[in-house]
């Protein structure tokens, strides 16, 4: 005699349900690369040394040739050092040196008066960097300031400025009229409040 199958008979010859999978101990995300520290601290004294001489120099109202000739100096060392650096090892950005020294590097090329088919370049790795999150966009906007300038054209993004009749001015601005709109994509406060900042730094009431 057959027998109905009973729920018992059923459950019996059910498939056995899949184990979980087992995750290894201590499993996560990849780890970052470690800091090159010769790189950083190479930066982070070039720095340290360009800031002392440039405030030497700002405070002369930029009039001591000696001082203008030392940081000249320094800052085309600093350069030819850094073509070395960007040949071998890419812009030097946060996961190269940290966020620090790779502020520094920003700001040596754009103190420097090396050639302007140098500062297109880094201005080109610049961008990428700040696309995958390795140095802040403003960097893009203040570098591409430069390079504009350099050329002979109006600055986009209002970064750049001189001193007319005694008043702390911007250089000329390709679109005046939506500057704003393009410093707000680059993630800068609207011209008005970095002029005041500017203002209120180099031209104490």
């Amino acid at each position: 005699m057959t027998k109905t199958p009973t729920a018992t008979t059923k459950r019996r010859k059910a498939r056995p349900s899949q184990k979980a999978p087992r995750i290894a101990k201590g499993a996560g995300p990849a780890p970052r690369p470690a800091v090159n520290r010769e790189l950083r601290g190479q930066l982070l004294r070039l720095d340290r040394i360009d800031s002392t001489l440039r405030s030497q120099w700002v405070a002369t109202e930029f009039k001591d040739r000696d001082l203008e000739g030392k940081l000249q100096a320094l800052t085309d060392a600093g350069i030819e050092w850094l073509r070395d650096t960007i040949k071998a090892h890419g812009w030097p950005g946060h996961s190269l040196v940290g966020r620090s020294a790779a502020a520094a590097a920003w700001r040596l090329i754009q103190h420097a008066e090396c050639s302007v088919a140098f500062q297109k370049r880094c201005l080109s790795l610049l961008r990428d960097a700040a696309a995958r999150g390795d140095v802040p966009i403003q960097q893009v906007a203040y570098l591409t300031d430069v390079v504009r300038m350099r050329e002979g054209k109006k600055q986009l993004y209002g970064t750049k400025f001189r001193k007319l009749k005694g008043q702390l001015v911007p250089y000329p601005i390709e679109k005046a009229s939506s500057v704003d709109e393009r410093r707000k994509q680059m993630n800068l406060p609207s011209l008005e409040s970095y002029a005041q900042k500017l203002r209120r730094a180099f031209q104490p009431s």
